[in-house]
C-alpha cells in the first residue's frame, strides 16, 4: 500500500490511537477517527474514507489522495505538500494553518472549509469549488485558481500576489479573468 509511517520524534509517544489506525490500514476506511500527527508521507491513500476524523499535525506529503473523502476532517498544521487531492471532498474540512504549498487539488470540494492562515501557494485548484470557504490570511501567492467558484468565500487579508485568476466566480460572484493567457 506504501504507507510511511516512522514516528517524527522516536522519542515522543504516537498521538494517533493504534486502535483507530489499524482499522483504517485494514480498510482505507475510518471515520471519526483520531489519527493526530500520523504520517502517511507519500502514502498512496486513493478513495480513503476519513469523514471527520482529526488529522491534526499528520504528515501527508506527496501523498494520493484521489477521490478520498476528508469531509468535516480536521487537518489543522497538517503538512499536505504536493499531495495529489484530485477530486478530494474536504467540505467543511479544517485546514487552519495547514501546508497545501504545490498541492493538486483539481476538482477538488472545500465548501465550507477552514483555510485560515493555510499556505496555498503554487497550489492548482483548477475547478475547485470554494464556496464559503474561509481563506482569511491565506496564502494564495502563484497558485492557479482557473474555474474555481469562490461564491462567498472570505479572503479578507489572504495573500493573493501572482494568483492565476481565470474563468473564476469571486466571493461576490462577478467572473475575474484577469490571470488568463487568451482570453
Amino acid at each position: 500500500m506504501g504507507i510511511c509511517l516512522a514516528a517524527a520524534w522516536p522519542t515522543l509517544a504516537a498521538a494517533w490511537q493504534t486502535e483507530d489506525l489499524n482499522r483504517f490500514l485494514g480498510s482505507m476506511t475510518c471515520e471519526t477517527c483520531d489519527l493526530q500527527e500520523v504520517n502517511f508521507i507519500q502514502a498512496d491513500l486513493r478513495a480513503a474514507m476519513l469523514r471527520g476524523s482529526d488529522l491534526t499535525g499528520a504528515r501527508l506529503y506527496f501523498s494520493v489522495l484521489i477521490g478520498a473523502d476528508l469531509s468535516g476532517a480536521t487537518l489543522t498544521r497538517a503538512d499536505m505538500r504536493g499531495a495529489n487531492m484530485f477530486h478530494a471532498d474536504l467540505t467543511g474540512a479544517r485546514l487552519v494553518g495547514a501546508d497545501l504549498g504545490g498541492a493538486n487539488l483539481v476538482g477538488a470540494q472545500l465548501i465550507d472549509a477552514d483555510l485560515t492562515e493555510a499556505n496555498l501557494a503554487g497550489a492548482n485548484l483548477f475547478g475547485a469549488d470554494l464556496s464559503g470557504a474561509t481563506l482569511t490570511g491565506a496564502n494564495l501567492g502563484s497558485a492557479s485558481v482557473a474555474r474555481a467558484t469562490l461564491r462567498g468565500a472570505d479572503l479578507q487579508g489572504a495573500r493573493t500576489e501572482g494568483v492565476h485568476w481565470c474563468n473564476t466566480i469571486m466571493p461576490d460572484g462577478t467572473l475575474n479573468d484577469s490571470g488568463c493567457i487568451l482570453k
